[in-house]
């Protein structure tokens, strides 16, 4: 059978952007000839041509960008969650599967997934919502969290064009602190529950937390610090210890460590826990990369068995909290965010898993071929993951 190709939110490297609801007027957007048009017109102005009678001229794109080549193909569609996903691609390359269903209903969508195919390189951006709860008024769509993995010449293209055709307001999505180390804590939890069959130390392995100084010193930017997986735990026991340490054992330990060997209130307000990095993810205050979790044992027949793996429900948590954050609902809203949360309309709440089978078959085709897929992944998760280089420009 041949490969499923990874699921577009895993494994690459997306700068943070949070847009308010985008006005399309009576044709609704999340459609085939909608979709069509924009990417059709999105394509015009990145090649310089065009745009309804007026000259548009990117030359400065182009000069910018000399070593991508032309652009071959600019495509919008629908893209709903990792089992449409699998069931689209299986359709495509599996005569057997031609009864699966390879249309997401618009309903269902999770957002809208832009290609830019150049000659030399690809790109891409994620318009993203939680379709289990949206509100949005008449004649808009509500798509708060966008993604972008693209250089800035062509980003600054596409946001202009995001803004100027859905009349929208589009604006970094800064996070805060605390909802960087809450995502951290949500894996814990997930792993450390009684119901978990994976280890701390197999799916976060490593952890690299930095802490900056934004407004108080120009001597030092950042301080990086890592632990080693065998202590992760560690921290996790010791942190259950503390007073008012319930829901953030991590964090408290790691607060008590800097503060009692290098005198560092981690909790000051002029501190910063500004990234944190492990084998599952990289989450700074305007990135993500996000990897694909280890399913689970389909083979198990428990009734009382979560839906998926813990790192799978972790990763649905998170999806949806990161979805709140930039609708303006979130739990860790900074205070510029808070200031115009009004802007979007879309709630969103932590959906169900579907069928563990079929994402089965999206990280077994995915990974390295190796039988023991999950050992083979997290060698690769651990060089890619904590590599610095990627997250430079995403």
């Amino acid at each position: 059978m041949a490969d499923v190709p990874p699921y577009p939110l895993y494994g690459k490297s997306y700068l943070l952007y949070r847009v308010s609801p985008l006005h399309h007027g009576d044709a609704p957007l999340l459609s085939e000839p909608a979709l069509n048009t924009h990417a059709k017109r999105l394509r015009e102005q990145l090649k310089g041509d065009n745009v309804r009678g007026v000259a548009v001229d990117f030359a400065g794109t182009e000069d910018a960008l000399p070593n991508l080549g032309p652009l071959d193909e600019c495509s919008w569609d629908l893209i709903g969650d990792e089992d449409a996903w699998i069931d689209r691609h299986r359709q495509l390359v599996e005569p057997d599967a031609s009864q699966l269903a390879t249309v997401v209903p618009a309903e269902h969508a999770r957002g809208i997934q832009v290609n830019l195919d150049y000659e030399n390189q690809s790109y891409n951006a994620l318009l993203l919502r939680d379709p289990t709860s949206t509100t949005a008024p008449d004649g808009f769509t509500s798509l708060p969290l966008l993604l972008v993995k693209m250089p800035s010449a062509i980003r600054d293209i596409f946001l202009n064009y995001i803004r100027t055709s859905f009349d929208a307001h589009v604006a970094p999505l800064r996070l805060s602190s605390a909802f960087v180390t809450s995502s951290l804590e949500t894996y814990f939890r997930h792993l450390t529950a009684s119901t978990s069959t994976q280890s701390v130390q197999d799916v976060i392995r490593q952890l690299q937390v930095q802490l900056s100084f934004p407004n108080t010193t120009t001597l030092l930017r950042h301080l990086d610090v890592t632990i080693a997986g065998r202590d992760v735990l560690g921290f996790l026991s010791r942190g259950k210890l503390l007073r008012d340490a319930k829901d953030k054992p991590f964090s408290a330990a790691l607060a008590a460590y800097m503060k009692k060997h290098l005198a560092l209130d981690v909790f000051h307000p002029k501190v910063q826990i500004s990234r944190i990095s492990c084998a599952s993810f990289v989450l700074a205050t305007d990135r993500l990369k996000l990897m694909a979790p280890d399913i689970a044992d389909v083979s198990i027949a428990d009734s009382d068995a979560p839906e998926g793996s813990a790192g799978e429900l972790a990763v649905q948590e998170f999806y949806a909290a990161l979805v709140k954050e930039a609708t303006g609902t979130g739990k860790f809203l900074s205070e510029d965010l808070t200031a115009d949360r009004g802007s979007s309309t879309l709630s969103s709440s932590a959906g169900a898993s579907a069928s563990r089978r079929k994402r089965a078959v999206s990280n077994v085709t995915t990974a390295s071929r190796n039988t023991k897929r999950s050992k083979a992944r997290e060698k690769g998760n651990r060089a890619d993951v904590l590599g610095d280089a990627e997250m430079a420009d995403a």
